[in-house]
């Protein structure tokens, strides 16, 4: 009976206002939560904070809720959220205040009966959580995660299963933990709603930085300088990816990156590291530290320790864990979202690989490193085969200019829908950063640049380059930032609205981080020392990270297709733009479609990291190039670091080996064979097949292998001719000294 008057009473009063409301509608909607002390947006607040009309919407919420046990009056807080910049982070500094008219109204926060029921199946930490999530002021509060419960005991383990889970997030959240990260979901999702701008106010100008072309004598003078660089490096390889999204059932970093060799990922880039390590770090071994999943974790794990971390000592490897991910949102004011089927699980979603730089903290990984004697480190992403193709050149600019951050850029055409490094300033502050294409035309129209976003009419591109989150870093001063920061990067929210009020989400959302907003948390000077090296993208960028049907869509819009084939013909198409660069005579293939992917018939070039790893280098292993020529058709896989092709005639299939120790030369060697064919299979049981949609046939290979006791197995002759091939051929001009010296790459 008292719950049936409480509810005729609440009526009456919404009736009432109502009424009030219709008589002078342009009065703004009373807050209900300004009278509690619990309105989180002050004097930004879209409601009416007039004392007696908020205190009748307060009488209204409290009738609701006349089921609890009347408490005494007590004295309530106003929480009053600022933002605030410490460090470069964003802050909340909260400011408590007595509300005027709080102690007429009763205290409100009362456990969900389930949950008070429940209590002694939890962990005092777990419980001490539970009640703070159920305390959090008005309509943020989660009591909506246990009201469901059921009291029978069947159910006390998914209670418990529960209650860790949010233990851990709890732990894991950097910023606060679970309450800090519903805190700072209230402030962003309103911010969202309100439709702020985040680069409001901020000029954009063109960042400090060099594009280069590749062979060009500033290319290579610059690749030279960073090579004294590459034995000082540590590599953090962000990859916490599966492969469903490409038809794969394993992990991405096992993908082969072409059929020629079947080379993984992971091992691509391992063996890439090692030959830096042999060739430029002084008896240092390189560091390499992996940020894997809950997903993934136990697969890379195992995929390296079955292959014998592919050479290297395992005690170079270090693995850093992802957390599980956040709570997905429902709603602006953060409730967190319950598993659809199941009301003892809550829905999460990945927080962004922006939990790097964290990890790297928490963990001391990048301040070991320092003490190591490492002075860089570079990330870079999980299927991307041209990634070290700029590691030397980029080391050479970060040297040059005195960088603390290095973004590895790309040409961009105005408007191209990808994210621009662009350096903002504002009041005295500067930030180079990465500003999505969507934003960055209106921001430029905005700040009196009335073309907007448009090519250069020099070089035909935009003057802002494109951003392909491979990143290089100072590492003294990285360590310098992780130590005031901890790591943690600002965060971002992107909701989809159903209505115009925005104020119902289209599916649940969440808060993000990106590992490339790390320059937004650097302070006076060090803000000046961010830049770019900019390379064309068929050099530098080819991530594989979509399926077929979408891989055809794209590339229908002129995209590249981001597919397992066209990520197999970019590597080796970079590696046949460097050999051209400098004078190889390599013909271009016919173009073939597989599965609706175009892409070219060959060269297949493989050049494996024992060989040769970047223009430089190229340059060493063939020193007379115009004495080289390789068909359209042909596929040729070479290895070792004491090969050189000093003059070669390719049309077929032709793999040379060099074992370690050994030393071998090819001089006036012809090769014509049937070669190796793609061929169309769109129903092959194999994964790494079917997402291709050909196979490898290896019809005809003519073979070579220069033994350590001195012997060469294949036709070949036993006695060649020698020479000091650091020279040019007659005919050939030098190009001075820009031999690298050995390191590798394919």
């Amino acid at each position: 009976m008292t719950k049936k008057n409480n509810r005729r009473r609440a009526n009456a009063r919404k009736k009432k206002a109502e009424a009030a409301a219709a008589v002078d509608p342009s009065q703004p909607k009373p807050c209900k939560f300004y009278p509690e002390g619990t309105c989180r947006f002050g004097d930004e607040c879209r409601f009416s904070h007039d004392l007696p009309a908020a205190a009748a919407a307060v009488e209204e919420k409290a009738a609701e809720n006349q089921e609890v046990a009347a408490a005494a009056p007590v004295e309530t807080k106003l929480v009053v959220v600022v933002e605030a910049k410490s460090n470069g982070v964003a802050e909340e500094e909260k400011k408590e205040t007595t509300s005027p008219v709080s102690s007429i109204f009763k205290s409100s926060s009362v456990l969900p009966a389930a949950l008070e029921s429940s209590l002694s199946l939890f962990t005092p930490t777990q419980r001490d959580l539970a009640k703070k999530l159920c305390e959090l002021p008005g309509s943020t509060n989660q009591s909506h995660l246990f009201e469901n419960w059921s009291s029978s005991p069947e159910h006390d383990e998914k209670k418990k299963a529960l209650l860790s889970k949010l233990e851990s997030i709890d732990q894991s959240y950097p910023d606060g933990g679970l309450v800090g990260y519903l805190q700072n979901a209230v402030n962003l999702l309103e911010k969202s709603r309100r439709g702020e701008n985040p680069l409001e106010g901020w000029s954009p100008s063109v960042p400090k930085g060099e594009a280069f072309t590749v062979g060009s004598d500033a290319f290579l003078s610059t690749e030279k300088l960073g090579l004294e660089e590459v034995g000082k490096c540590g590599f953090v390889l962000v990859a916490g990816g599966l492969g469903e999204r490409l038809g794969y059932g394993d992990i991405k970093i096992g993908l082969p990156t072409e059929l020629a060799t079947q080379t993984s990922y992971i091992q691509f880039y391992i063996e890439t590291i090692l030959a830096f390590q042999s060739r430029y770090a002084a008896g240092k071994k390189l560091p390499l530290c992996i940020m894997t999943s809950g997903d993934t974790n136990d697969k890379t794990v195992a995929l390296l320790s079955e292959n014998n971390y592919f050479g290297m000592d395992q005690d170079q490897i270090t693995i850093v864990v992802q957390g599980q991910g956040v709570p997905a949102l429902t709603d602006n004011d953060a409730h967190i979202a319950l598993d659809t089927e199941d009301p003892y699980d809550i829905q999460m979603k990945p927080h962004g690989h922006g939990d790097i730089h964290a990890l790297l903290h928490s963990h001391g990984v990048a301040k070991s490193w320092l003490g190591q004697g490492m002075k860089w480190t570079v990330f870079f992403q999980d299927t991307n085969g041209l990634a070290f193709h700029t590691l030397a050149l980029s080391l050479g600019v970060s040297s040059k200019l005195g960088l603390i951050m290095n973004s590895i850029t790309c040409p961009r055409k105005a408007k191209q829908a990808i994210g621009a490094i662009v350096k903002l300033t504002k009041e005295g502050q500067e930030r180079t950063i990465n500003v999505e294409y969507n934003q960055l035309d209106p921001l430029l129209r905005a700040t009196g640049h009335d073309n907007g976003d448009v090519n250069d009419d020099s070089t035909g591109f935009s003057p802002f380059p494109g951003n392909i989150n491979q990143l290089l870093f100072n590492l003294e001063s990285y360590v310098q930032v992780l130590h005031r920061t901890k790591g943690v990067m600002p965060e971002f929210v992107n909701p989809k609205y159903k209505d115009a009020e925005k104020t119902i989400f289209k599916k649940p959302t969440r808060l993000e981080c990106m590992m490339q907003d790390f320059p937004t948390v650097l302070k006076g000077s060090e803000a000046e020392k961010v830049g770019f090296t900019s390379l064309a993208s068929e050099l530098c960028f080819s991530p594989v990270k979509n399926a077929t049907a979408d891989g055809v869509a794209l590339q229908a819009k002129g995209t590249s297709s981001g597919s397992a084939a066209s990520g197999e013909a970019d590597q080796s198409n970079a590696v046949c733009e460097i050999l051209r660069s400098l004078g190889c005579n390599v013909q271009e293939g016919t173009k073939v479609t597989f599965s609706g992917i175009e892409i070219g018939s060959g060269p297949d070039c493989v050049l494996k990291p024992s060989f040769a790893a970047c223009a430089s280098e190229f340059k060493k292993k063939f020193p007379n190039p115009s004495a080289v020529q390789i068909s359209g058709r042909s596929s040729l896989v070479l290895s070792g670091d004491g090969l050189v092709i000093e003059s070669l005639e390719l049309d077929g299939a032709l793999v040379v080996k060099c074992e370690e120790g050994a030393s071998g030369v090819i001089r006036d060697l012809t090769v014509k064979n049937k070669g190796w064919v793609k061929v169309a299979d769109e129903t092959s049981a194999d994964e790494v097949i079917q997402m291709r949609g050909y196979s490898m046939s290896k019809v005809e290979t003519e073979t070579i292998v220069f033994k350590q006791d001195g012997s060469i197995e294949g036709k070949y002759p036993t006695e060649v001719p020698t020479g000091d091939l650091s020279k040019p051929a007659a005919g050939e001009e030098s190009e001075g000294d820009t031999l690298c010296g050995g390191c590798a790459i394919m």
